[in-house]
């Protein structure tokens, strides 16, 4: 749910800001052993659903990370504070 909500905020900020780029590969490879684990385990589908649902979410944050890593956090500040000054101004 929360990294749904990172992956929000840095689609409207048109970049990752200060994210961690190691913590957020550590959670992908985390997460995407946790599938296979439970596979292998537990075979219950349910739990196995969540937790690939989990390393999509992390996967995107992860592309993310790479899309934008071109983009200065301050330069995507400044977008958004221009944004928001437009909207004042209408």
């Amino acid at each position: 749910m929360f990294q749904s909500l990172q992956i929000l905020a840095n689609y409207r900020n048109g970049s990752t800001g200060q994210l961690s780029a190691l913590t957020v590969f550590m959670l992908v490879g985390g997460s995407v052993a946790r599938v296979f684990t439970s596979l292998q385990e537990t075979g219950d589908s349910l739990l196995v659903i969540t937790y690939v649902v989990a390393a999509t979410l992390n996967t995107t944050v992860a592309a993310q990370l790479i899309y934008y890593k071109d983009v200065p956090a301050k330069a995507a500040a400044t977008k958004e504070a221009q944004g928001k000054e437009k909207v004042k101004k209408n």
